[in-house]
């Protein structure tokens, strides 16, 4: 019997505990892992598109990257990348406004937190 595809898995959610979260930088609600990838970032706002950037860490509730690009606190940017899940490649992609900026924290690169808003999953 042929395999079927899943459909791709998209989630949206608000963040009732937004600022608030900022405010006390120890209080995370969702655990991180470290993910040291390729990741592509765009930020519509900035005319910034499809740029290569570095992911540092993810959560289910953001993730903080090392990008050429510096974007002010607020604006929404968006992720694209890759993981590798039981041999296969799945593609995410994901945005969300910029929560915390760390000016050249990695050489030329800004250091970047972004709280997600959306989640996007490929077919598994």
């Amino acid at each position: 019997m042929p395999e079927v595809p899943n459909p791709p898995f998209s989630v949206s959610f608000d963040s009732p505990l937004g600022s608030a979260m900022r405010q006390q930088p120890d209080a995370r609600r969702f655990s991180r892992v470290q993910l040291p990838i390729p990741v592509e970032v765009s930020c519509t706002p900035l005319r910034c598109f499809r740029q290569p950037a570095h992911l540092r860490n993810v959560s289910a509730g953001g993730a903080f990257l090392y990008s050429p690009v510096a974007p002010p606190v607020g604006t929404v940017m968006k992720l694209d990348f890759a993981v590798q899940v039981t041999g296969r490649e799945v593609q995410i992609s994901c945005e969300g406004p910029v929560v915390r900026v760390e000016p050249q924290s990695q050489g030329e690169q800004a250091g970047v937190a972004i709280e997600f808003s959306k989640l996007n999953l490929g077919a598994w």
